[in-house]
C-alpha cells in the first residue's frame, strides 16, 4: 500500500509539473516568419531539455518527440522563452504553427496531424493580418476575422485538374482582390497558407507551405 501510494504521488507531480505525455506523440514546426540570426531553439519542461533544431518559413521541420503536454520553446544559448506550447490530450502528431508576437516570440497555433478529416488535398489558412481576409478555392469559399485559422476543402475543380483560387482584403469601402490564380488539383500534399502585412510592400500578402502525406 505504502509502495502504491509512492507511485501515485510521482505520477501526479509528473502530471502537475507538465511532464506527462502520451507515448509516440510527435511534433513539426512551421514559423509564419523567423529572423534569420534566431539560431536553433529548444523544447525545455523544468530542465529536462530537447536537442536543438531549426525553425523554418519554408518546410515543416522533422518530427520531433513531445516532451509532456505542456512545455516551453525556449533559445538553445539563453533561456529566452519564445512560446508556451500546450498540445491537446487527443492525438499522435501535431503541427505547431509559430505566429510572430507583436511583444516578442511566437503565438502557436496547434493542429491534430492525425485527425482524419484533416486530409490531402486540404489547406489550413491563418490571417495574421489587421483586416479581414475573403477567399475560394473552387467553389470553397472562406471568410477569417484577424488572429483566426481555418481548414478549408477544396471543391469544384475544373476539368479534375485545376481549381480557381483567389484571395481579397474586407475594407472598409469594400472588397479588394489581392490575388488571383490556379492551383493543381494535390491529394498527396496538404497546404498552410498565412495572410500578414508584407513589410517590404507595406500590405496584406501571402504565402503557402506544402506538406507531402504519405499514402
Amino acid at each position: 500500500m505504502k509502495h502504491f501510494l509512492i507511485l501515485l504521488v510521482i505520477s501526479w507531480l509528473a502530471n502537475a509539473t507538465g511532464f506527462a505525455a502520451p507515448d509516440a506523440v510527435t511534433m513539426r514546426f512551421l514559423a509564419e516568419r523567423a529572423p534569420g540570426n534566431l539560431g536553433e531553439v529548444l523544447l525545455a519542461v523544468g530542465d529536462k531539455l530537447s536537442p536543438p533544431f531549426a525553425l523554418s518559413s519554408d518546410h515543416l521541420s522533422d518530427p520531433i518527440p513531445a516532451p509532456a503536454l505542456k512545455m516551453a520553446m525556449r533559445l538553445q544559448d539563453k533561456p529566452t522563452v519564445l512560446a508556451e506550447i500546450i498540445l491537446p490530450e487527443n492525438g499522435t502528431s501535431f503541427i505547431v504553427l509559430l505566429i510572430p508576437d507583436p511583444k516578442g516570440g511566437f503565438s502557436p497555433v496547434v493542429i491534430n496531424a492525425s485527425d482524419i478529416n484533416f486530409r490531402g488535398g486540404d489547406v489550413y489558412f491563418f490571417n495574421h493580418a489587421e483586416k479581414p481576409v475573403i477567399g475560394y478555392v473552387g467553389t470553397a469559399k472562406f471568410i477569417l476575422k484577424p488572429g483566426e485559422g481555418r481548414l478549408l476543402r477544396p471543391a469544384g475543380a475544373k476539368e479534375e485538374t485545376y481549381y480557381d483560387v483567389g484571395f481579397g482584403v474586407r475594407e472598409t469601402e469594400g472588397d479588394r482582390v489581392m490575388r488571383t490564380l490556379r492551383w493543381p488539383v494535390l491529394t498527396r500534399s496538404r497546404s498552410y497558407v498565412f495572410f500578414y502585412l508584407n513589410p517590404t510592400k507595406n500590405r496584406i500578402d501571402f504565402r503557402a507551405v506544402d506538406e507531402f502525406v504519405a499514402p
